[in-house]
């Protein structure tokens, strides 16, 4: 996706914000639209028929809601990003995209501003959520720890420095521009946890740490 454009789906209900979305989106020279629906059965439809790299979804659609517009298109094309916009901050929504394979989750009341950072870091292979939602889910994050199916102990102390900041939803880049390291150097640190604690799976990781780590 480097040197060609990043060709996009978009979907939601409200005509005028799919076709603020739209041209927030086109702006940018290596961004396309290739195709929008106004519900989740006719995003479904589209994102079967085109050749998309990324699919940025509303949550509350008639026909299908996002989730299962999310849930549809990955069962069938496990390599297009989904990005998910909602007006809602709330934590089981979130955790519920999370475990469908859900790489960006974005605020509509802050989506011109976090769209294309959230298209930047997905299409970099890195999980997206905006800085509002991450506030809120810090603020409510679930502090029961009497999960002892994982060995935390295991970790070493940097691993689990990593995995302090990965529950603090901050990205690999982020990361290491904290700890003056190398982005490889985290990736590696996160792969090595995820190993340690018996984790698999997209978004996993994070998953962990937002149910067993306090920030």
């Amino acid at each position: 996706m480097d040197n060609e454009k990043i060709k996009i789906l978009i979907a939601d209900d409200h005509p005028i914000f799919l076709k603020g979305l739209q041209e927030v989106i086109e702006d940018k020279p290596h961004l396309e639209v290739v195709c929008k629906a106004d519900n989740g059965t006719e995003a479904i439809r589209l994102a079967l028929i085109y050749d998309i790299d990324m699919a940025i979804l509303d949550i509350d659609m008639p026909g299908a809601n996002g989730l299962q517009v999310a849930e549809q298109i990955l069962a069938k094309k496990p390599g297009v990003a989904i990005i998910l916009l909602t007006m809602h901050k709330a934590r089981d929504g979130f955790l519920k995209a999370l475990e469908i394979g859900v790489s960006g989750y974005v605020l509509k009341e802050n989506a011109v501003v976090d769209i294309i950072n959230a298209i930047a870091a997905v299409n970099r292979y890195q999980s997206y959520i905006s800085p509002e939602m991450s506030s809120f889910l810090l603020k409510h994050k679930n502090r029961n720890r009497n999960d002892v199916s994982f060995r935390l102990e295991s970790l070493t102390p940097s691993e689990m420095n990593i995995l302090e900041k990965v529950a603090q939803y901050k990205s690999t880049k982020e990361i290491a521009e904290e700890l003056f390291i190398s982005e490889k150097t985290v990736s590696n640190h996160r792969m090595n946890i995820a190993k340690k604690l018996d984790l698999s799976g997209k978004n996993s990781l994070l998953r962990f740490a937002i149910e067993h780590i306090s920030a």
